[in-house]
């Protein structure tokens, strides 16, 4: 039934192995439709077609949802970096009101000078 893609815990799927510990939600979706797939396949309530088309779709969908939550994640860390810089920035305004405070205040909250994370990505 491989259709030249396998998740990384495609095997024991394949087996009926239960679920492994420290998968995300979207793996465990993924991990027990897969399960339930390879089980029809073996009942032979699915053809080879069937199951391959079904895995095919169930991939599509996992990959949908590894990449929105994925996008949240990265959201959300971007979100939490931009409300500590706007507080270390108000508080430097409030404390010394000078016009570069006034300035820095602002690009924060317009987004401009934040610090780039670590990895590249900011």
């Amino acid at each position: 039934m491989s259709v030249g893609y396998e998740f990384p815990w495609e095997r024991s799927a394949m087996r009926g192995d239960e679920m492994p510990d420290g998968l995300d939600l979207a793996d465990q979706m993924a991990y027990t439709s897969l399960r339930h797939i390879y089980g029809l396949y073996r009942q032979k309530l699915l053809s080879r077609d069937q199951a391959a088309a079904e895995k095919m779709r169930l991939r599509r969908q996992w990959q949908q949802a590894k990449d929105t939550l994925g996008f949240a994640d990265r959201s959300a860390q971007f979100r939490a970096r931009v409300l500590k810089e706007t507080e270390a920035a108000a508080t430097a305004c409030r404390k010394n009101p000078t016009p570069e405070n006034a300035l820095r205040l602002c690009d924060v909250i317009a987004g401009l000078h934040l610090p780039v994370e670590e990895n590249g990505n900011g």
